[in-house]
């Protein structure tokens, strides 16, 4: 199937590229780092998720009530600049234009980390101070870790969690916050404005046309009770 006059294709690949079908590159790309940006604020000792998300995006087309106007083209971000605010007072900025990974900061330094490096002083510092040799280990919680590439560790610990029905370190409630910012951002996108969000009743606060954009009105015979 395509969609548009242009031919634009709604499948595999680019479904992405579509906000009736995903959030482009903030829930692609997004979903791979905001998750790491996650599990460090967890280190840190951030428990609670964001307080607020606001910025700014362009999109190639005109929106109007948070949909597009023209049907014909891709339409989610293609620039976009988030801060999302934590109660902690940690800030994780959301960006399109840098190079594609993580840069953490603290009191320590910064890392940048992606699928192909890891740099910065406290990498440069392991030199002469390495990890301790179970730190790999305390990441896995105690769970078998497989040996070679870390692509491999990370599927025999989830296909170690299938068959004896224990927890992953990535799961699923890490999974849904890390998507709860992602989409925060695209409807921030969508409706141009800041979003205030209440992590314990997982409600946007007062804007009901936001509230709106959190889920979908299921197909009968289609719903899931919550």
């Amino acid at each position: 199937m395509s969609g548009g006059k242009n031919g634009k294709s709604n499948c595999h690949y680019e479904f992405r590229w579509w906000y009736e079908y995903s959030g482009g590159k903030l829930t692609d790309w997004g979903a791979h780092h905001v998750d790491i940006c996650n599990w460090a604020l967890k280190l840190n000792g951030q428990a609670e998720g964001p307080t607020s998300i606001g910025g700014s995006a362009s999109h190639p087309v005109e929106f109007k009530g948070g949909f597009p106007v023209q049907t014909d083209r891709y339409n989610t971000a293609t620039e976009f600049q988030f801060k999302v605010e934590y109660p902690s007072g940690a800030e994780m900025i959301i960006r399109n234009d840098t190079d594609n990974g993580v840069l953490i900061t603290g009191e320590k330094g910064r890392i940048f980390v992606n699928r192909k490096k890891v740099v910065g002083k406290p990498v440069e510092d392991l030199q002469h101070d390495p990890l301790p040799e179970d730190a790999m280990a305390k990441v896995y919680k105690g769970l078998p870790l497989e040996t070679g590439s870390s692509r491999t560790a990370h599927w025999g610990n989830f296909l170690h969690c299938v068959r004896e029905q224990e927890t992953p370190i990535s799961d699923v409630h890490t999974h849904m916050e890390m998507l709860n910012v992602c989409h925060l951002a695209g409807i921030s996108a969508r409706l141009g404005r800041d979003l205030k969000w209440d992590d314990v009743q997982q409600q946007i606060l007062g804007d009901d046309e936001a509230n709106s954009f959190l889920k979908r009105s299921y197909r009968s015979g289609y719903e899931i009770e919550m």
